[in-house]
């Protein structure tokens, strides 16, 4: 799980957010790791979604189960974009906004947090304006109020932000008396209502009655996962994190609840799965979100059908190799095969063939080892970095790579032919 975190924190925009949904088994482990690979200033909170009123009724557990957590984490806190929900609209042209704090409060607010959000920003009285350079107009000193240990506090946003944005703040005076800067908080612009903050407690009627199961009974006619995504959870996230044409990855992508949302919504997505599956399941409900299908949100966003998404798998290699040891059915067929394994594949390198195939494979306890426990240590043989074709490899006549995939390949990263 940490290496596909790391990575997810590498592909996110500055102004992205990733959010991790799980049950309480995990929740709090997974906290842990997120604040390891984001930063605990990066945390933007942790909702409760209520999956089910009634929880899962598991006959080992005195308390039902019935809600999942969604873990938010920003890759960069001053830059995180969220959309508001729930507009409607509004007659006239009025701007109405509420005022936050400029300082940043809860987990992470500190100037130790984040050494580089604590400086001055300069108020001058006569222009009413800021400013992050003081100069003979710009002389009041305004610093983050301190937090409730007495340490000092920060901002939310960094220094050059505030230059850039300082249309949207405001200075007052506190309760107490000390100048203070404050965010203006949009909620009507131009007449259009921009909604609520999303709650950290959702309990939404759609997802609670979404039946998720029964909608891929449906496209599929049979059952194909006991508890898929609510489509209307989804659409809520995407909602609040998202515009239309921007790049939404999942890489557990499972049945294709994410891809088949963010299509549906206008999104441009990137989904990953790792079991075979993929093109049975998540490839095929996407073919029916495409012909329209009616389940899920289709009918909340008037979903007509159309568009179009591309298919392509990573070029095994060593995995072919793992993918016939494992259809072996007898020790006689992995001895058969290892003489193709070790002369076609790449075997890892300190790997001593003769004294395997001359000695360990006669020896009586290996022979008496069950076939699982042999083919683990067929599998184990193989050299992981091998597993499928390298970039730079593909050229190479034994890989047997097509002209065709090598420009797509070319193409997906960019590069010259």
């Amino acid at each position: 799980m940490k290496n596909r975190l790391e990575v997810a924190r590498e592909l996110l925009r500055d102004d992205g957010v990733i959010f991790v949904q799980c049950d309480d088994n995990e929740q709090a482990y997974l906290k842990v790791l997120m604040d390891e690979v984001f930063g605990r200033e990066n945390f933007v909170n942790n909702i409760i979604a209520v999956m089910n009123p009634r929880g899962r009724q598991e006959a080992s557990y005195p308390i039902a189960k019935s809600h999942e957590y969604l873990i938010i984490y920003s890759k960069e806190e001053s830059m995180a974009i969220f959309l508001n929900i729930n507009k409607k609209e509004y007659t006239g042209n009025e701007n109405i906004y509420r005022l936050l704090s400029l300082r940043k409060s809860g987990n992470a607010s500190s100037r130790k947090d984040r050494p580089n959000m604590y400086y001055p920003i300069y108020y001058s009285e006569k222009y009413n304006d800021i400013s992050i350079y003081k100069n003979e107009d710009y002389t009041i000193e305004i610093l983050p109020i301190k937090t409730s240990d007495g340490s000092d506090g920060r901002w939310r946003w960094k220094k050059e932000n505030v230059q850039a944005n300082k249309h949207l703040l405001v200075v007052k005076k506190n309760s107490k008396g000390v100048y203070d800067v404050y965010e203006k908080n949009y909620t009507v612009v131009d007449g259009e209502y921009k909604g609520e903050k999303i709650q950290t407690f959702i309990k939404d009627k759609n997802i609670i009655n979404d039946k998720a199961k029964e909608h891929l009974e449906t496209l599929f006619g049979e059952k194909i996962f006991d508890y898929p995504k609510s489509e209307y959870l989804l659409k809520i996230i995407l909602e609040i994190s998202t515009q239309p044409n921007d790049i939404v990855l999942d890489y557990h992508l499972g049945s294709g609840t994410t891809a088949a949302v963010a299509h549906k919504m206008g999104r441009q997505y990137i989904g990953v799965e790792q079991m075979d599956y993929v093109e049975t399941i998540a490839c095929e409900r996407l073919r029916k979100v495409i012909q329209g299908e009616q389940g899920g949100i289709s009918k909340s966003v008037n979903w007509q059908g159309g568009g179009d998404f591309i298919y392509c798998e990573l070029a095994k290699w060593n995995e072919t190799a793992k993918e016939k040891i494992l259809e072996c059915e007898s020790l006689e067929e992995l001895e058969k095969f290892f003489d193709e394994m070790y002369e076609r594949y790449f075997l890892n390198y300190n790997l001593k063939i003769k004294e395997f195939k001359e000695k360990v494979l006669k020896e009586e306890n290996f022979r008496n080892l069950s076939l699982d426990e042999q083919k683990k240590i067929f599998v184990a043989m193989l050299d992981n970095n091998q597993m499928y074709v390298n970039k730079t490899e593909m050229a190479d006549k034994k890989f047997g790579i097509s002209e065709e995939d090598k420009n797509l390949t070319n193409q997906f990263y960019n590069s010259e032919k």
